[in-house]
């Protein structure tokens, strides 16, 4: 019954084998689930971390921009994950089949800078046969109750 609570399934035959594994890891989900329920974290569909991407994805400065890009983009404007959960993968695609470069880099919103996640600032290329990018952003799982909390990557011009 807890896995079926944890997981949120009313049979675990509808759970894929690699995400009960997960589960069943050393500090993950089950482990930590207790902990959870007790400070009252494990509300229904409760998120403790997520990671906004904008829709104006590249950008010459650090303001907001709001025009999309024609070449880039994130597959997904919106991730939610548990700290326990450890990393958030991003998938970004490339629209054209063209070499493509530009930056990557997290802004701190309510979750912040190493406290919560570890930054990511770094340069690409896509080449133009690539259509997706995926990367990983570690999450920090700690002790502390907390609020859902927010941060953003920015895709922008090097």
């Amino acid at each position: 019954m807890l896995y079926k609570q944890i997981l949120e399934v009313q049979d675990l035959k509808e759970v894929d084998t690699i995400t009960l594994f997960n589960c069943l890891k050393p500090d993950q989900l089950l482990e930590r689930f207790a902990y959870r329920k007790q400070a009252g974290m494990n509300s229904q569909h409760k998120d403790f971390i997520k990671l906004k991407g904008s829709k104006g994805q590249v950008e010459s400065s650090v303001k907001n921009v709001q025009n999309e890009n024609d070449i880039v983009g994130f597959k997904c404007l919106h991730y939610s994950v548990t700290e326990s959960n450890g990393t958030v993968e991003v998938t970004i695609v490339k629209k054209r089949k063209i070499d493509y470069t530009f930056g990557i880099r997290t802004k701190d919103m309510t979750a912040t800078a190493p406290k919560d996640y570890q930054t990511e600032d770094k340069i690409v290329t896509m080449k133009a046969n690539d259509i997706e990018l995926k990367f990983n952003v570690p999450i920090v799982d700690d002790e502390e109750w907390e609020p859902d909390l927010d941060f953003a990557i920015e895709l922008y011009d090097p």
